[in-house]
């Protein structure tokens, strides 16, 4: 018996190769989405020159028509089982977007050279739109298969610590790489543009070599046999399945808020680091970046030691407390050299709720595997999706209201306000603070907790 239980658990934990390998994928994830992230904005609005307010106009049909990919394209791979492309169930998406994602980099910064606002704007809406379709693809069924093959506690511990480090040296390329090409984020459009688009070729090289890594070594699904006998639920049920699961809301609203600060904080920061600290050089923004993303390495390995103690839903409060505290700290500073260490503190708290946002997602879906014994992982990241997606809407809505507020209409730092200084000072500031102290709420009244994850683990050994 003591044999036979052994080998059982063996047979849930997953090798330390596949554990990489799929870590691997995290990079190409944060690479595609983050290098958009903090680019584009400061791109558009001051590269480009284009009208904030039709900025924000793009950004928010960008944010409906993408929130509503995501549960599509999430319940479309729950429902999948083919041969081709490699065969399986997530296999085959992502060895779709393969090409297709690393592509479209470049093309994210080749607007129409023309004096026509509308029609750059345009341009703006539909690019992004193709982007974040290919990118969706890829990462829902990227994280998907995170619960699928890591079916432990500890094996998803161990797992989710890499991925999160290797999600770090993402963010790292994401937003160091352009800084070797780009002179200035914020510099002549003549100059700058061209510096994009190699940025933008470079994005797509790494995201191409990283996707390559991960589905050759980071993929393990089960036989198509046995996904072809696996229940699926049709996809009007499984939406409303996963809509109905109360404590799922509750903590999607909670990530919610930690994706408004993950959205808003590279967005502005280029502007930031140019108006507040009076730093134009590209590499100085970097500078700031490495300092919260190096730190950001212990702050996920130190945080998955309290999950390992406290459970994921109280570490995740715990670390999100930390950050909301560290952000706040920015409201008092405009010298560089100090910004700078204040982002070790900040690094260390961005990495407790990266690491536990898919942590209690993965909890909500086996919660669900015992309720309707169907495995819908991607549908449950697909609605998370949803929520952050339209979260994105309050993000542009934020930085509108300031610099509309200020008189940012074209965005301009030659010349800059006091009122101008505070206001891009409060983006990185108080309101990703407030934004997490809203988001403590709801987690708060999230049911999910650690003596109920260790029942629900207890009863899936027994399935």
């Amino acid at each position: 018996m003591a044999n036979s239980n052994a080998k059982q658990r063996k047979e849930r934990e997953a090798p330390l190769g596949l554990k990489l390998g799929y870590a691997a994928g995290e990079i190409s994830d944060q690479v595609a989405y983050q290098g958009f992230s903090f680019l584009i904005f400061t791109f558009y609005s001051v590269v480009i020159g284009l009208d904030v307010n039709l900025i924000t106009i793009v950004y928010i049909i960008w944010w409906v028509v993408n929130a509503f990919n995501d549960p599509v394209l999430g319940i479309l791979s729950d429902r999948t089982r083919t041969t081709h492309l490699g065969g399986g169930r997530r296999r085959p998406w992502l060895v779709a977007m393969m090409v297709a994602l690393p592509a479209i980099m470049p093309f994210l910064f080749t607007p129409p050279l023309v004096t026509d606002q509308i029609l750059v704007a345009v341009y703006m809406g539909f690019i992004m739109i193709m982007f974040d379709t290919f990118y969706t693809t890829y990462s829902i069924n990227h994280t998907s298969l995170y619960p699928e093959m890591f079916r432990t506690d500890r094996a998803r511990e161990e797992a989710g610590a890499i991925r999160r480090v290797f999600m770090v040296f993402g963010l790292i390329i994401a937003f160091a790489m352009p800084s070797i090409f780009v002179g200035e984020y914020t510099g002549n459009r003549d100059i700058a543009i061209p510096q994009y688009q190699v940025a933008g070729l470079g994005f797509g090289i790494a995201i191409f070599v990283t996707m390559a890594i991960n589905l050759k070594w980071g993929i393990k699904e089960a036989p198509l046999e046995e996904l072809q006998k696996a229940t699926s639920m049709g996809f009007i049920e499984s939406l409303k399945v996963t809509c109905k699961n109360k404590e799922f809301i509750k903590f999607v609203i909670a990530s919610t808020t930690c994706w408004y600060v993950f959205t808003l904080l590279p967005l502005i920061l280029p502007i930031y680091t140019a108006t507040v600290l009076g730093q134009t050089n590209s590499f100085m923004t970097t500078i700031l970046l490495l300092a919260a993303f190096l730190s950001a390495i212990p702050g996920v390995l130190f945080w998955s030691k309290v999950d390992a103690r406290a459970g994921s839903r109280n570490a995740m409060g715990y670390s999100m407390i930390f950050w909301a505290l560290s952000l706040l700290t920015l409201l008092f500073v405009r010298d560089f050299t100090i910004a700078a260490v204040l982002m070790v503190p900040i690094g260390f708290g961005l990495g407790g709720p990266t690491y536990f946002i898919d942590r209690n997602i993965s909890n909500v879906a086996d919660e669900d595997l015992l309720r309707t014994n169907c495995r819908r992982e991607a549908s449950y990241f697909g609605v998370h999706s949803i929520f952050i997606r339209l979260g994105g809407i309050l993000v542009i809505l934020s930085v509108n209201i300031v610099f509309v507020y200020n008189g940012w209409a074209t965005v301009d730092i030659s010349s800059l306000t006091e009122g101008q200084i505070i206001g891009v000072q409060l983006l990185m500031s108080v309101f990703p603070a407030t934004a997490l102290g809203i988001g403590l709420l709801f987690l708060k009244a999230f049911k999910l907790g650690k003596k109920e994850v260790k029942a629900i683990q207890e009863k899936m050994k027994a399935c």
